[in-house]
């Protein structure tokens, strides 16, 4: 259980550094088309387009990681002053919403993919680009926060049970 959970725990943290090579690829591809804009009047059509792309699959790869270290959004100044039992009861009630989030995310994602797939579908802007590939990386964003949450959830659990931390828990520095 706890190599399982580590093993999860590591894909999660190894994405922060594929989200952290697409953000600087995006940076610096943000600002070729600036300069080629601003300077010399002639921006790359492709530009939009792959930013765009880049900042959907930086958000989706990151989910798990947000989740690994409790980045999501939730009311601390009430939460940090609970018992880490409670603590534990209230994430395991959260884990609920994030679920319908996992579903939604690979159910819709795969349609959206599995559709674009079957019709060869085209970006019809700048990079034309089969629009499976930007769709893919909903369900599988999707699976990374989904796999996250289960190991969530179990150290959750142990901890109601045993009292105690089943793995470290990880905080962002």
């Amino acid at each position: 259980m706890k190599t399982t959970i580590r093993i999860i725990n590591k894909i999660n943290e190894s994405m922060m550094w594929v989200v952290g090579a697409i953000v600087l690829i995006m940076g610096i591809l943000l600002t070729y088309s600036v300069v080629m804009r601003y300077f010399f009047n002639n921006p790359p059509v492709w530009s939009f387009d792959l930013t765009g792309w880049f900042t959907g699959i930086a958000a989706f790869l990151g989910g798990g990681y947000a989740l690994l270290y409790g980045a999501h959004v939730r009311v601390d100044i009430f939460y940090e002053k609970f018992p880490l039992k409670i603590q534990s009861v209230i994430n395991i009630f959260s884990s609920i919403f994030v679920f319908l989030i996992v579903i939604v995310f690979i159910w819709k994602g795969m349609e959206q993919v599995i559709n674009n797939y079957q019709t060869g579908a085209i970006a019809s802007t700048g990079l034309s680009i089969y629009l499976w590939i930007k769709w893919v990386m909903m369900p599988i964003g999707g699976i990374l926060l989904g796999l996250q949450a289960i190991a969530n959830l179990i150290k959750d659990i142990y901890r109601i049970i045993k009292g105690e931390e089943l793995i470290e828990r990880k905080e962002i520095a």
